[in-house]
């Protein structure tokens, strides 16, 4: 996949720097719900930056960085 041509390299780096942000919480959260708020988070900037329509399924990996109770 390709990153969306529109975005300037600005918009291509502060959502490049959110969904870090957002897998390093994944890391530490533990509430679920937490969890399924920045989960949602994430999947918004990966559409945005790749410029995925909402009713696409896309073969990305959505899945959450491991729980932390169960990561260890």
């Amino acid at each position: 996949m390709k990153i969306d041509p529109a975005l300037s390299p600005e918009q291509v780096a502060a959502l490049s720097r959110e969904i870090l942000l957002c897998q390093r919480l994944l890391r530490k959260l533990w509430a679920d719900d937490s969890r399924r708020d920045v989960f949602a988070r994430r999947r918004s900037c990966y559409r945005i930056l790749y410029a995925i329509p909402l009713g696409v399924s896309v073969p990305i990996d959505w899945e959450p960085a491991p729980h932390p109770q169960t990561s260890r």
